[in-house]
């Protein structure tokens, strides 16, 4: 595994939704969230950030990083979802827990 700590997690996905990146996620960031899938946006570039934080979780099932939402994707977000209380879709929505979970507001 390799380090990718919270803040810098936040700060990526703030700089991606162009949120002011400080690495503390608050309203501003949740609110600018979309939905994340194998379906939408899989080709999104939070899906990257997504996957560098969910293999530093130990989520190694998410297997190589490359920036496209696909089935050991989806198996990585449902095991995390799983692990932390949320409704278990293998869809990360917009602006729901899994979101929350992911940038450390719960």
């Amino acid at each position: 595994m390799f380090l990718y700590s919270q803040k810098e997690f936040v700060g990526d996905i703030q700089a991606v939704f162009d949120v002011k990146t400080t690495g503390v996620a608050g309203p501003e960031t949740l609110r600018e969230t979309i939905t994340l899938s194998e379906v939408l946006n899989r080709k999104h570039q939070a899906i990257y950030y997504i996957q560098r934080r969910l293999f530093a979780l130990g989520y190694t099932e998410v297997g190589k990083i490359t920036g496209i939402a696909d089935p050991k994707f989806t198996s990585a977000v449902k095991r995390f979802q799983a692990n932390n209380g949320c409704v278990v879709t293998g869809e990360i929505t917009a602006r729901d827990k899994t979101w929350k979970k992911l940038l450390g507001m719960e």
